[in-house]
């Protein structure tokens, strides 16, 4: 049997084709899949994009599950999605879920059934899951209304901080030297235009959170405060969800995380506040996705899970 999983974010799109032991038979990176930003038939073009480098028969797919960012958590919403991406996807069952639902079937593991993850990446969110199946979530409000602790959030804070410098009613910040650097922006002006004029894409802006991050961990008081801000936000977002869900296990997943400063500042949050640990995910988003799949057909057990996670682990070190 041939299964497939697809997390397909703000950034990038990832597809893995797995047999039913979880072997991997194929992995395939493609361009950004939130149809929010590239319409659907950009979403399309990712995914055909991706289906041409599996080099397998794509009629044999028994079941694809497919984390989509940008994608309701209503059954209604995800079903209209399923029936748009069916023509490309030619697998005999087809799941369209939210990129974070996948996010958090990933972190489990194979024995935990309840539990939280924290979202940070191009966007933001927390998740969580108990033993009855009921999600519960906060944030995910989309970059014009929310985002806080995402990296388009934290990007777009350290540009109104310059522009509180260039306007004489703010404190210099080495994060003036990185605006003009790398975004190549120069005076208010110039951020206007990148805002109203260019309009840039979510993933452009919140490629620049990583020079925030490197300076608050260079001790830039201003980049601390924003980083700080985003941090606070964060662990107010997930203690609702955690009191829902009933279980302290709490786990993380997006680009963000990969920052060392960054993770230490939610871990320090995290232990100050709430009191409990932060778990390392088991499996990565497109391995909840796989798993996800699996089990629409037949029952997972621990060692598929545990034969993915190995060989996760060893593309992580290749």
């Amino acid at each position: 049997m041939k299964f497939m999983g697809v997390d397909a974010g703000g950034t990038k799109t990832r597809m893995i084709l797995c047999d039913e032991n979880g072997n991997i038979l194929s992995s395939v990176l493609g361009g950004p899949g939130n149809h929010l930003d590239i319409g659907i038939d950009g979403l399309k073009n990712t995914l055909l994009d991706c289906l041409q480098s599996v080099h397998h028969d794509l009629r044999e797919i028994d079941a694809c599950v497919l984390g989509l960012s940008g994608a309701g958590f209503s059954q209604k919403s995800c079903n209209r999605l399923c029936e748009l991406i069916r023509p490309v996807i030619p697998a005999r069952k087809l799941l369209v879920v939210n990129d974070c639902v996948i996010a958090l079937k990933g972190s489990f593991g194979p024995e935990r059934r309840s539990g939280t993850l924290i979202v940070a990446g191009t966007g933001s969110m927390v998740i969580g899951l108990d033993c009855n199946g009921q999600l519960y979530r906060t944030g995910g409000w989309g970059h014009i209304i929310g985002d806080v602790w995402s990296a388009y959030g934290i990007a777009f804070e350290a540009i109104k901080e310059v522009m509180r410098y260039w306007e004489d009613r703010g404190e210099f910040t080495t994060l003036v030297n990185h605006v003009e650097s790398f975004l190549d922006l120069h005076s208010v002006d110039d951020v206007l235009r990148y805002f109203y004029v260019q309009k840039p894409s979510k993933s452009h802006l919140a490629s620049f959170a990583p020079f925030v991050l490197e300076s608050a961990r260079y001790g830039d008081r201003i980049a601390q405060t924003i980083v700080q801000r985003a941090v606070d936000e964060l662990v107010q977002a997930i203690t609702p969800v955690i009191k829902s869900v009933n279980s302290d296990f709490l786990s993380y997943t997006g680009g963000l995380f990969r920052n060392p400063y960054f993770l230490s500042s939610v871990q320090n949050g995290v232990k100050r506040t709430l009191n409990i640990p932060l778990s390392e995910p088991y499996l990565p988003p497109i391995g909840g996705a796989l798993i996800m799949a699996i089990e629409s057909i037949i029952p997972t057990k621990e060692e598929i899970v545990q034969n993915l996670k190995k060989q996760f682990k060893e593309f992580e070190n290749s």
